[in-house]
């Protein structure tokens, strides 16, 4: 799907990502994510782009897309590495092994209109 114009991903979406897929925790403790899984997502990094931006306005969760603005799809495999920030959970999809979504859900009242610096992400 094409109908939104992908834009680069701006510094700290680039810094979160990178981030997640360097040190973010398997989201099912089921899923065992290897060094090798890592280093094929993180070479994904530089053609990824910013496509939809989540409707909620509480939150600066993207959809993560190429320079097309095409996103997996099919999600016939799904791997969730997971960390946090004080007020939010950041999660991030990598569908049939493409980088498909970076998300910061708020856990309290709070907003964020964009993502906390990279120094703030804890994972497990």
């Amino acid at each position: 799907m094409t109908d939104v114009v992908p834009r680069p991903l701006d510094d700290r979406e680039r810094e979160m990502l990178v981030a997640m897929v360097e040190r973010g925790a398997a989201f099912d403790d089921d899923v065992v994510v290897t060094p090798a899984d890592r280093a094929r997502w993180l070479a994904q990094v530089p053609g990824t782009w910013a496509g939809r931006p989540c409707g909620c306005g509480t939150c600066p969760s993207v959809e993560l897309t190429d320079a097309d603005g095409v996103t997996p799809a099919g999600e016939r495999t799904r791997v969730v590495l997971e960390g946090g920030t004080t007020g939010a959970l950041v999660l991030l999809f990598v569908d049939d092994d493409r980088l498909s979504y970076l998300e910061l859900a708020p856990t309290h009242d709070t907003s964020f209109s964009r993502f906390p610096p990279v120094s703030d992400l804890v994972t497990g």
